[in-house]
């Protein structure tokens, strides 16, 4: 988001907006749906609940010393995250957003796309905020193929659940590319030429492991447009 907005990083909101992150998903996991259809990582956060605890309050107390030091209020992030994961994927006031058929890619997307224009300053209309929740989004729905039996029994309907693999990566061509031309010509950054280089890697290693790849995906576009 710095590089689309044209501005230099900030160590501070980059490392804050990390542990950030960290504590918002640890807090997530910390209270899984139990059921036959869980993953490893399900399974670790069960059975790791004082590590767990431990890496949440690590995360949170780091999270808010540096974005502190890069805005005051960024302070206020921390806990509008946390009521937002809640409401996210846990039945307290009412039903889970990630259950509402196929807004879970969409609330991960648009979150993280919104965390990034709030802390970088882009200004209105957040153009390549649109572009990165396109991208995000996309990844999210590629890391539910791996989630489908357990995103059933949650009653989470997803679109991977609702029909095959094939039509998922044909989605996910489409909303790279329409997200990738959108940031190289509309918002005139390099992001959107990297990310369409990088696209056909996740599907040339998707038999590997999807949900690594994915994840560190935008962490290695980030890297090469920062060297522009």
């Amino acid at each position: 988001m710095f590089q689309i907005a044209g501005q230099p990083a900030s160590v501070a909101v980059v490392a804050g907006s990390f542990f950030l992150a960290m504590a918002v998903y640890v807090l997530h996991r910390t209270a899984p749906e139990v059921n036959a259809a869980m993953q490893e990582r399900h399974l670790r956060a069960v059975h790791k609940k004082r590590t767990m605890l431990f890496l949440l309050g690590f995360a949170s107390i780091v999270a808010c010393g540096m974005l502190y030091m890069a805005e005051p209020y960024f302070l206020f992030l921390l806990p509008i995250g946390c009521i937002a994961v809640t409401l996210y994927g846990r039945k307290r006031i009412s039903y889970p957003i990630r259950n509402i058929p196929y807004i879970k890619p969409v609330a991960v997307g648009g979150s993280i796309a919104v965390l990034g224009w709030v802390l970088t300053g882009a200004p209105w209309p957040p153009l390549g905020a649109i572009g990165i929740a396109i991208v995000v989004s996309t990844d999210a729905m590629l890391c539910d193929i791996q989630d489908v039996q357990y995103d059933k029994t949650c009653g989470c309907i997803t679109l991977p659940a609702s029909t095959n693999e094939q039509t998922i990566w044909f989605i996910a061509l489409l909303m790279n590319i329409g997200a990738g031309c959108f940031l190289w010509f509309a918002v005139d950054s390099p992001v959107g030429w990297i990310i369409l280089i990088i696209f056909p890697t996740l599907f040339a290693l998707r038999k590997l492991d999807l949900r690594m790849f994915v994840d560190l995906r935008l962490p290695l576009v980030a890297m090469i447009a920062w060297t522009l």
